[in-house]
């Protein structure tokens, strides 16, 4: 079984038409909605026409305005101000009580402007959900609302080698991330395990997923999600992005490969 996860539905008119198109035409099985992003009304009005698209939470604390406006986490324009350090250091009470209710409130504006009973997963913007004490927020939320799956990175650095027979991680900050990841998906599991029986692949190789590779886990035995971030880019180049990494991430020519790969495997 395979699980083609887009994420980031909502940011923009591009990733939006993106992942539908994915849908519609390709491999893309589930997408990951950002409650607090500016294209959130678009993204509904699409999920409307497509109740068989697997729908799940992209939790967010570090992208744009948020539902709750709250000095721990914006800056004096209401935009969130944190970076994934601040998020690793900060346990502050106060602080994590209102990560959970800024949370709780994207999932609670998705669950009221659909149709949908449940959500089918929770995983988030940058993985911050992974960070441990984050975690814990996730699992509460999870259990309030009967959501079956949380995403951890349990990815095999040497399945993913032996896979794609490409290094291009080693330049691009890659094995890094992967590292963290791992160390806190292992934490996580131990606290609590919504990720049974699924192995995550393309952590090492975010944004590069082409459709060879699809293929081949296609054809595998065991359940895999693969993580995609599609989108049609000539939408978003006048696109207002809350900061730059993001929209040289969003306005790439890998985002269109991306789409150019997932439809190319058809579910």
């Amino acid at each position: 079984m395979l699980i083609v996860n887009a994420d980031d539905l909502a940011m923009t008119p591009g990733a939006n038409q993106g992942i539908f198109e994915g849908f519609d035409k390709g491999a893309i099985t589930h997408a990951s909605i950002m409650a607090n992003c500016d294209y959130f009304n678009e993204a509904m009005q699409g999920l409307q026409e497509r109740p068989n698209l697997g729908l799940g939470m992209h939790l967010n604390i570090t992208y744009g305005k948020p539902l709750i406006q709250n000095s721990l986490y914006c800056n004096k324009e209401g935009i969130f101000n944190l970076g994934y350090l601040n998020l690793l250091k900060n346990r502050n009470p106060e602080f994590l009580a209102a990560v959970e209710a800024e949370w709780e409130a994207q999932i609670e504006r998705v669950l009221s402007n659909s149709q949908r009973e449940k959500l089918t997963h929770l995983d988030s913007h940058r993985h911050v959900h992974m960070i441990p004490h984050l975690y814990k927020i996730a699992v509460k939320l999870a259990q309030k609302y009967n959501i079956e799956r949380i995403r951890l990175i349990n990815e095999s650095m040497l399945h993913s080698l032996l896979l794609t027979k490409r290094f291009n991680f080693l330049l691009n900050g890659g094995i890094i991330k992967y590292l963290l990841l791992r160390s806190f998906s292992a934490i996580d599991a131990k606290y609590a395990n919504y990720y049974d029986n699924i192995r995550f692949y393309s952590i090492l190789y975010t944004g590069v997923i082409g459709g060879d590779i699809l293929q081949k886990l296609q054809d595998a035995k065991e359940t895999y999600e693969i993580m995609v971030h599609p989108s049609v880019t000539a939408l978003d180049r006048d696109v207002r992005f809350y900061d730059e990494a993001e929209k040289a991430y969003r306005v790439s020519k890998d985002r269109e490969k991306e789409l150019e790969a997932v439809l190319v495997l058809k579910r």
